[in-house]
Order: structure tokens, then C-alpha cells, then sequence
């Protein structure tokens, strides 16, 4: 039984990066995973995907492009106020300006740097540098 799907969608990329393949299958999908490959593929991360329903929960053929060093979720999912993304950048990236937290907010999943600039909070749920 899977108890946590972006976390084995995030553990299939990171492997098949490690392995050196362009693309990679993630199944099953959810709508959190998509957005975070919408997030990745915005942001430069992966090139693209594709989507393809079935009976089984769905599956997304994930295109690689090679930037990414590590992506993981953040367990538990931290809840951050306006002024302490700072602390969880400095805890979860190496250096700044290198990489990416994804943080749920009211206005979808966002990147500390949008975060920062819209003065919110959220919750924590998953990096990638």
C-alpha cells in the first residue's frame, strides 16, 4: 500500500536521473504531482510531460533534461509563515539562489521566491536544486 505518492513520483525522477535516462514513468498520479511537475517544468527543471489515463490511477511520461541535482519531499510538511522561509531555505537548499522549495498556499504550489514576494505562508512540500 502507498502511503505517500509525490514522494515515490519524486524517488522515481531522482532514479532515473542517477541511472542517466531521459525520461522516466511515474504511476499512479494524483493532482498534487501534477502541479508539481507543472511547477518543475515552469521553472526549467523537466522539459515535458505527458499524461495518460487509465483504469489504474493514470500514469505521466516525464521528459528529463538533465538540471536537476536532487529533488525529495519535505516530511513532516512544515507549516511557514511570511518571515521564516528564510530558515527552511537555508535548512533544505544548498546555497542561495540554487534551487527551489515548493510551498502550498492559498493561491496553488508556489516557489519560496513567490512566496517572498507575495508576503504569504504555507506548507512545506517538497524541494529541487
Amino acid at each position: 500500500m502507498r502511503h505517500d505518492l509525490l514522494s515515490d513520483a519524486l524517488s522515481t525522477v531522482t532514479n532515473a536521473i542517477n541511472s542517466g535516462k531521459n525520461e522516466c514513468v511515474v504511476k499512479p498520479t494524483s493532482k498534487l504531482i501534477i502541479q508539481v511537475f507543472d511547477l518543475f517544468k515552469r521553472e526549467g527543471f523537466v522539459q515535458d510531460y505527458i499524461l495518460e489515463q487509465n483504469k489504474k490511477g493514470g500514469q505521466l511520461i516525464v521528459k528529463l533534461n538533465g538540471t536537476i541535482n536532487r529533488c525529495s519531499v519535505i516530511k513532516p510538511r512544515f507549516s511557514t509563515k511570511k518571515n521564516e522561509v528564510e530558515k527552511f531555505e537555508k535548512r533544505y537548499l544548498p546555497s542561495k539562489d540554487f534551487g527551489f522549495l515548493i510551498i502550498s498556499t492559498p493561491q496553488g504550489l508556489l516557489t519560496h521566491i513567490e512566496v517572498k514576494e507575495k508576503e504569504m505562508g504555507g506548507k512545506l512540500i517538497a524541494y529541487v536544486y
